[in-house]
């Protein structure tokens, strides 16, 4: 089972060139998940365990966002209750605050191509 958002080996980085650092799950990387989750919502679809192709609707959205939580809450973390509000209102607003979207760009990366086409 891979997983679908978080590391180099995940569906995102494969499949999207980007994947969520990976680490605990703090704040910055509740807040990049959840950007890429409401990417998601957006265009309809995502991928699941397997990095097959899945429709994301709504009910998905929220499950996915919601079980953030608990992965920080089982882990212990210290911003625990930071991370459910902020997923409380990106479910609540479908949208991003500012300033989380300016962490979540912190902990997105970039794959860098193999292919050089600049030449």
């Amino acid at each position: 089972m891979v997983n679908i958002y978080m590391g180099r080996g995940s569906c995102y980085s494969i499949k999207e060139g980007m994947y969520v650092m990976s680490g605990p799950m703090d704040l910055g990387r509740v807040a990049a998940h959840l950007f890429l989750h409401l990417r998601d919502l957006r265009r309809g679809w995502s991928y699941d365990h397997d990095c097959n192709r899945i429709d994301m609707d709504r009910d998905l959205f929220e499950a996915r966002s919601k079980y953030l939580v608990k992965i920080c809450r089982d882990q212990g973390a210290d911003d625990c209750d930071a991370v459910e509000s902020l997923v409380r209102e990106v479910i609540t607003t479908l949208r991003m605050p500012r300033w989380a979207e300016e962490l979540a760009a912190r902990y997105i990366v970039r794959v860098k191509s193999i292919i050089d086409y600049s030449t």
